[in-house]
């Protein structure tokens, strides 16, 4: 992959300085050439996934990347819950804690861009809804949740910002991912594929229940696929075919959790996936042969349940649900019921203690109301320009920026996953939407700085790719 001279939207840009070219000498200019030289091949040697050179690359980072790399093992894999001799301490707490301190001892940037402004504004209306709730003692005990999420997005935006760093990241992300559907694959397979009604479940935890873990997949699934596209070129033959196994467990995993919105998450994934394919007939026969493999493995009963929705006791309970919520909207349509405190209204004024809104939008709505809802929407709208900003920056780099490119797109995915089986739980305040939002900022933050490092970045300069750039599609 040789480097490539970048174009600015005029045409015109700055030429990289030639070994012939250099006013200071060939000897310099082989020297930088050599460097250049060097720094392609630990670039490659890291998209091949090479373990020296992801080594190589740990190595030079700084204590609060490995911290934040920490905090998401323990977050997604929860081995503290899972073996007893660890069990009893806040490991994933105390990583991020320590995360914090050494992003302060070594001084690094805080950026404070758009997304930032609109957290902080539902960070704003979360805080007042607390203070005017119905139950301001369950605001308050659940405070702290929140303010760790704010925290973990900060931390992970601002520290996964290279292309390096952002490719470990996400490999780390998708191999813990990955423990969770090969389990989920395996343990269905060893019931003989049967349908079972709690479904199956990932790491202990977020994503214990069926349909969290449906959605983990969801997630999952356009991510691993996106980083196979970004990468696969310089993997072996063999690992490609493993990689598009790994991102199969995903869809088994997802009929394996009997959880009907994840399977209406996988169906928004491949609506996604067409749209935004060039290749809109070949997309679209691939989208077909593959939700013909869906239904082929899917058990009966799962089959029974779809046509039974609307009329069945789950389909009655959700709906009545969200009945109550939009309710709750109505009456208390400024900052809501208050945060954290629908089980308890809901108690009191409808019965049946312990019912979710069993939808994301509707969770906000109710409980923060109409603003918060608002300011909810608005982060979403945020994250889909954040990573089409992403591309056009990345379109910059050339095939430099491909993986940060196809990533972009990913990221997209993994969000239209969440949205649309999320419409079916209440999981706004689990990991999903904050740590997908944390890794779209960082993977902007990355591509920024890699133009900055290149010498295409002019402050104020509009990301529009220039005419003499490759696009990816």
């Amino acid at each position: 992959m040789a480097p490539i001279a970048h174009g600015t939207p005029g045409g015109a840009g700055p030429v990289p300085r030639t070994i012939s070219g250099n006013p200071r000498g060939p000897q310099r200019g082989r020297a930088a050439a050599s460097g250049l030289s060097d720094n392609l091949r630990t670039q490659n040697a890291l998209y091949s996934l090479s373990p020296r050179a992801i080594w190589g690359v740990l190595k030079r980072q700084p204590p609060s990347f490995w911290f934040v790399c920490i905090y998401l093992f323990f977050e997604y894999v929860r081995p503290q819950q899972v073996y007893k001799p660890i069990q009893g301490l806040p490991y994933a707490r105390a990583t991020i804690i320590l995360a914090l301190v050494s992003f302060l001892l070594e001084r690094r940037t805080l950026h404070f861009r758009l997304f930032e402004i609109l957290l902080t504004i539902f960070s704003i209306i979360l805080v007042a809804s607390s203070v005017t709730a119905v139950d301001s003692s369950a605001s308050y005990e659940q405070l702290p949740a929140f303010i760790s999420w704010v925290l973990i997005y900060l931390l992970i935006a601002n520290t996964v910002d290279t292309e390096e760093r952002f490719l470990i990241f996400m490999l780390s992300f998708l191999l813990y991912s990955f423990k969770m559907s090969q389990f989920g694959t395996r343990s269905w397979a060893e019931e003989g594929f049967a349908f079972r009604d709690w479904g199956t479940t990932g790491a202990p935890g977020w994503f214990q229940n069926s349909g969290e873990f449906g959605i983990q997949m969801c997630i999952f699934l356009p991510l691993i696929a996106a980083f196979i596209v970004a990468l696969g070129e310089y993997w072996p033959r063999w690992l490609r075919w493993v990689a598009w196994a790994v991102a199969g467990t995903a869809i088994i995993s997802i009929v394996a959790s009997s959880s009907r919105g994840a399977f209406v998450g996988l169906g928004g994934v491949l609506l996604w996936a067409i749209s935004t394919s060039r290749k809109k007939v070949r997309a679209f026969a691939a989208a077909v042969v593959l939700a013909g493999l869906v239904y082929a493995i899917t058990p009966s009963e799962q089959k029974t349940r779809f046509q039974q929705v609307g009329v069945d006791a789950t389909s009655v309970s959700r709906t009545t649900m969200w009945k109550h919520g939009l309710e709750m909207m109505r009456d208390y349509p400024i900052l809501g019921i208050g945060y954290a405190n629908w089980t308890e209204y809901h108690d009191i004024n409808y019965g049946g203690h312990g019912l979710l809104a069993h939808n994301v939008f509707i969770q906000a709505g109710s409980e923060l109301g109409y603003t918060g809802l608002l300011a909810f929407l608005a982060m979403i709208a945020t994250v889909f320009v954040i990573n089409r900003r992403t591309r056009l920056l990345a379109n910059r780099l050339a095939d430099r920026g491909k993986f940060m490119f196809y990533m972009a797109r990913g990221l997209d995915g993994s969000l239209v996953g969440l949205i649309v089986s999320g419409f079916f739980i209440s999981v706004l305040y689990y990991p999903f939407f904050w740590i997908n939002f944390a890794m779209s900022v960082a993977l902007n933050n990355s591509v920024l700085n890699a133009l900055a490092a290149d010498g295409s970045l002019v402050p104020g300069e509009r990301s529009t790719p220039g005419r003499n750039v490759r696009v990816y599609h």
